[in-house]
């Protein structure tokens, strides 16, 4: 898999824009939720009638969402790439491979939006966002370009890393 069309600008510019995205639909169910709360008669006839409480419930969990996803919309906003890194590190896209030179897998280490995938411009495949704290990126920081590493997938998987940008 080449290389040279990898730009990781542009896939934290797409990051960057699902998150938006989604922060706009979790505004509206918000939005919804809040005005199911205030259409809802305040002095409840039975003790059934929770539609209201739920409304809030949801209302409040949906705000709670928002503020974490804005956060998260924040840092991404500010995380540095670096342009030629000799290692793993923070804002590096891993590609790692085996023997035969060949990138099975890409990673971009960022500080949120862990579990994320990010489809590639050519539609070749994804890279996946990986955040310091999981097991992955423990094996990969420090790391570089021909370094051997022990994958923990089940089974764990011997690799390369192959590519470093």
């Amino acid at each position: 898999m080449p290389h040279a069309w990898i730009d990781k600008r542009m896939i934290l510019d797409t990051l960057i824009d699902q998150a938006e995205a989604k922060i706009e639909e979790l505004k509206a169910g918000y939005g919804a939720a809040r005005d199911a709360v205030l259409s809802t008669p305040h002095v409840m006839k039975s003790k059934r009638e929770v539609f209201g409480q739920e409304s809030a419930y949801l209302a409040n969990a949906l705000s709670l969402n928002i503020q974490e996803r804005e956060a998260e919309l924040r840092t991404l906003r500010g995380v540095r790439l670096p342009a030629r890194p000799d290692r793993a590190a923070l804002g590096c896209l891993v590609g790692v491979g085996g023997s035969d030179e060949t990138i099975e897998g890409l990673y971009l280490i960022l500080p949120v939006c862990g579990g994320m995938q990010v489809p590639m411009a050519d539609g070749s495949g994804t890279v996946r966002i990986v955040t310091p704290q999981t097991p992955v990126v423990k094996m990969l920081i420090g790391k570089s370009v021909g370094d051997e590493v022990r994958l923990p997938t089940n089974p764990p998987r011997d690799t390369v890393i192959r590519l470093l940008l």
